[in-house]
């Protein structure tokens, strides 16, 4: 038998809502609620773990001061930084408008 395919973050995603739906609507014994309950734990953390890797894979091009092209990690909107391997990805941002390349 060939391995389950992983389901896509959209599919994940409507599977929570609806154990959510279905917890909410009281119609569940409380075992049944329970493993649905279990359930849902499973789809959030594959989801928090879709995230992250997606989070990683976002990288931003930056044009530095001698305008060479470079590869800094994306930077979450919160200011906590990506990058994993401890450096700095403070980026100082004094390129002028006609600077910017597209």
């Amino acid at each position: 038998m060939a391995p389950a395919k992983a389901k896509k973050f959209e599919e994940e995603m409507n599977d929570l809502e609806q154990i959510v739906s279905r917890i909410d609507s009281g119609e569940l014994s409380l075992e049944d609620s329970i493993e649905a309950f279990e359930r849902g734990v499973a789809l959030v953390r594959s989801l928090n773990q879709k995230l992250d890797d997606i989070e990683r894979k976002v990288e931003v091009l930056v044009k530095s001061a001698q305008g060479d092209l470079k590869s800094v990690p994306y930077e979450s909107p919160a200011g906590e930084s990506t990058n994993q391997s401890g450096e700095d990805s403070s980026i100082s941002h004094t390129d002028k408008d006609d600077d910017i390349p597209f």
